[in-house]
């Protein structure tokens, strides 16, 4: 008796991983960076990028439980997908800690998966946030301001950096020995750069431009034209010249003059941080104490018209 030859079964079974790599439809990604929400709306057919959109929204204009940032959401997929059966992932992140964007987005009436992201649309969802977040801090104002005591060798330095189109501007204040009020600006200056660095891998690598603002115009003077470099006698002030063109050698770098208390509510600013941290430091006041003063004028904002939302720094210390 012969026995049986097995037959092929008549149904291709397929790998749980290319069954995955292969996977269709929505992915959704939202990234709160900084204050403003990110976010990318991908579809994907198997391996292949169909259609994508993308867009930011700073926190303070996202609405009640993001009301307004579910609207945009809302409204991308729906632009995106082939069907309204076609099924939407998402990370279960939580968003500004309120709000978990599965459930936001199933209360929009989306098929949400539970299921793992298509591959093809995770990557090209994260791709398109990084050039969105890249493009969205390229260009940087900094406002600076510092505050001489007259009773001994200490400088306070205040500092706002700005990558406007929306964003919350974010503030900070340092105080250290100084003898001349050029030393101070410069350092001012210097310091804030250094603090931009901090939440910024590649800020001087070429890609982000500068707006420097200060009310000295010497210290303005001196950054912006070369030749007058010759002029400086003060060797503390040559060193932080030097630095803060190291700093900036490969960025495109504007330097504007702001006079002093004519108005100018990001200067009056700069000037208020700067006075509170010599201040504090002169008063022997706590690292805390100092840092809830910083927040609370964080927490007032700032009126340009309009109350524009600031938020604080980490806390800022020279090494």
């Amino acid at each position: 008796m012969q026995a049986p030859r097995p037959t092929p079964p008549s149904a291709r079974f397929i790998p749980a991983v290319q069954t995955v790599t292969e996977r269709s439809g929505v992915t959704v990604e939202v990234r709160d960076h900084h204050q403003t929400l990110f976010w990318a709306v991908v579809r994907t057919a198997a391996l292949q990028v169909v259609t994508q959109r993308c867009g930011f929204l700073p926190v303070h204009e996202s609405g009640h439980k993001l009301g307004v940032l579910m609207a945009h959401l809302d409204k991308a997929i729906r632009a995106v997908r082939c069907n309204a059966t076609e099924s939407v992932y998402c990370d279960n992140v939580l968003l500004n800690g309120q709000v978990r964007l599965p459930e936001a987005l199933a209360q929009l009436g989306f098929e949400v998966s539970e299921r793992f992201r298509p591959p093809a649309g995770a990557r090209a969802a994260t791709a398109l946030l990084q050039e969105r977040i890249e493009d969205f801090y390229c260009e940087l104002t900094i406002t600076t301001d510092a505050s001489r005591s007259w009773h001994s060798p200490l400088m306070g330095h205040g500092w706002i950096l700005d990558y406007g189109r929306g964003s919350v501007p974010m503030v900070n204040a340092f105080a250290a020995a100084g003898k001349e009020i050029l030393q101070g600006e410069l350092n001012s200056i210097y310091y804030a750069l250094q603090d931009a660095s901090r939440y910024h891998d590649a800020l001087f690598a070429g890609k982000v431009s500068f707006s420097i603002r200060s009310d000295s115009l010497l210290a303005i003077n001196l950054l912006s034209n070369p030749k007058s470099h010759t002029s400086i006698r003060s060797e503390e002030v040559k060193p932080i010249v030097h630095k803060i063109h190291e700093l900036l050698s490969r960025s495109e770098v504007k330097y504007d003059w702001v006079k002093a208390h004519s108005g100018d509510p990001m200067n009056e600013l700069a000037d208020r941080l700067a006075l509170v941290a010599r201040r504090c430091f002169a008063s022997n006041i706590s690292t805390d104490e100092r840092q809830h003063l910083l927040l609370q004028i964080a927490d007032e904002g700032v009126d340009v018209g309009k109350t524009l939302p600031l938020r604080l720094g980490r806390f800022f210390q020279v090494h």
